[in-house]
This record gives C-alpha cells, structure tokens and sequence, in this order.
C-alpha cells in the first residue's frame, strides 16, 4: 500500500496567519513529507470558502512545489473542470510535467453540488455532462498531433497543436473522485482512469465497496489491467503517542473542522463524524499507532485500496503537532503496511 499527502484546509486565520504564512506552512507539511517517503502529495481546488478556499488555484501551489522537492508526486485532487477551458488545464498540467520531471498526477472532477459555481460560470444542471466532454478533450489535447473538437460544449474546427506536451506519455495518470455513484465509477474503469473514493463519508465502508467493485468491472469491460489502475482513498489521521494523548491534542482542532465543513455545506453532517466516532469506526484514522495500524488493516482487508491520502492538518492545528503525527505515522505505522506487499 503506497501513502500520500492529502491537503484539504479547514482555514483559521487567528491560528494559521494570513496567506504568507498558511502557505509556507503548507510548503513545510509536503518538504516534510517527502523527507519521510511518503509518495504524492494532493490538492484540492475549493473556492471563497474557509473550507478550502485558500487553495483556488492547484496548480499555482504545485509548481511551487515542484521547485522545492525531488521525488514525491504533485497531484490535483481534484481540479474542478467545469469551472475551466478543458484545454488551459491541459496545457498546465503539461507544463507542470516538465517542471516537475514527470511527477504529475491530475484528478479531474465536477465539483460539489455545494460550491459556489455560478460565479464562475459553471451550471450544476449541466456539470456531469459537461464534465464528460471536457474530460475526453483534456485526454485528446496531451495525445493527439492535431487536436480539433467538435461537441456540445466546446468546438475548435480549425486544427490546432496543442503545447507542450507532457514528458509522461501517453499522458500523466488521471484520477477520477467518485462519491457514492456506482455507474460513474464503472464508467471511470471503462476508460481505465484511476478512482478516488470518499470511505469516511457514509456509516459504513459498505457504499464505497460498491463503488470499488463497479470500478473494477468497468477496467474489465473496457479491456484494462487492473495492475495498470489505482484506487485511493481518503482520510484524515491523527497519530499521538497514546490513545488519551492523541484525542487531547487533536479534538478542539478537529471540532473547528467540523464546525467548517458545516458552514461550508450549509447544514449539520449527514452521518456525524466526531473525534470519537472516528476512531471507534476507522472512518478517520486516529488514536495511537497501535489504533492506526488497526484503521489500516480494516480498511485495507475491507475496501483493498492501494493508495491512502491521508489529511494530518485540520482545523488550524499547529504545525508542531502536525510534524510530530507525521513523523509518528512514518516510524510506527506505514512501515508495517509497506512491507506486506
């Protein structure tokens, strides 16, 4: 099982600073995490919100990045497309490829019913559709010579060379996040996209396991290796040296989360997830490393993900805690899942 860096912020300002400060700190989570093996690093465009509002623009923050690490993986999780020309995204994650060294992987959704699209010229009506076409044509832009479209959406009659083009080829992987939705996660393995799932978000992992189980016969109806496709989940950790140490340094951070992510939806959570709902169920991974490692087997026994991006900063927790889960995840529970293979 391989283990990213997940960064979705929940932002508080008289914690976290301004944007100065919010991104090199930021910048010292993902340092960090290559320092310690972990292998992507991941995104998430969100817009005016606290909840992940700080970050509108990915790919800004990952060719940041891309000048300040080696090895680990930059990826976009996702970029919200219907909120773009399909085309200027591929011409980014093109240059970033270069940039990077071929370290991009690109996670391409439809957004959230939730966010504020209009303003950005999105339709929510439309979005899935829109999404589908402009999917096809980012693939077609990195591939073809000559690219010219003709569709619902978007049209470009005249032939035209679509630069650069990317240094992994026939293009970087792409990710697909598919919530609680089956046939688009079988239409994902059709096309032997990778998926990104949401396990935490329902009671139980039982929604997610059907996701993953159409995905997979999508890969085999579209003629697709399953060893040439990845699934990922994602989900916050908090690793503390003990039970009672862990849930005493995280709690308050975690219930400012919530308390965002409320705001953000604009009602309460649908299937609480409380500090220790999450760690009694593994729907967030938390406790001791002892616990951790126990979350991991579960989900790992259960759902048979090969990737795990895990959030570590939540709810403006301070930087030393983040370091010191971090560090306690990398010595004490990643080494027993990295080994199994």
């Amino acid at each position: 099982m391989k283990f990213d860096y997940y960064l979705l912020n929940s932002y508080v300002p008289e914690l976290e600073g301004d944007g100065s400060a919010l991104y090199q700190k930021w910048t010292e989570q993902v340092v960090l995490a290559e320092e310690l093996g972990f292998h992507c690093a991941w995104f998430t465009e969100h817009h005016f919100l606290a909840f992940g509002g700080m970050l509108p623009n990915p790919q800004l923050l990952m060719a940041a990045l891309a000048q300040r690490t080696q090895r680990i993986h930059l990826g976009s999780a996702v970029s919200v497309l219907p909120l773009h020309n399909p085309i200027r995204i591929a011409e980014d994650m093109a240059m970033l490829d270069i940039l990077s060294g071929g370290r991009i992987e690109v996670g391409l959704g439809r957004g959230m019913d939730v966010q504020y699209v209009d303003v950005l010229g999105a339709d929510r009506e439309t979005a899935q559709e829109k999404f589908e076409e402009q999917l096809a044509m980012v693939r077609a832009a990195w591939t073809e010579e000559q690219f010219c479209w003709e569709g619902k959406f978007f049209q470009c009659a005249q032939p035209l060379s679509v630069l650069p083009k990317p240094v992994q080829r026939p293009h970087p992987p792409v990710w697909i996040p598919v919530g609680g939705t089956p046939e688009h996660s079988r239409a994902a393995g059709r096309q032997g996209y990778n998926l990104m799932t949401l396990p935490w978000y329902g009671p139980t992992f039982d929604p997610t396991r059907a996701v993953i189980d159409a995905y997979r016969e999508g890969l085999h109806e579209g003629g697709h290796d399953e060893s040439g496709c990845e699934t990922l989940g994602y989900f916050s950790v908090y690793v503390g040296e003990t039970p009672e140490r862990a849930r005493a340094e995280a709690n308050d951070a975690w219930e400012r989360h919530r308390r965002i992510s409320d705001d953000q939806r604009g009602s309460p959570e649908r299937f609480p997830l409380d500090y220790d709902i999450g760690a009694a169920t593994g729907r967030a991974i938390l406790g001791d490393p002892t616990m951790c490692r126990r979350h991991i087997q579960r989900i790992k026994d259960e759902l048979g993900l090969d990737r795990l991006a895990l959030r570590f900063d939540f709810g403006g927790l301070s930087q030393e805690l983040v370091f010191a889960s971090m560090r306690l995840f990398a010595r004490e529970v990643a080494p027993s899942f990295l080994d199994s293979d």
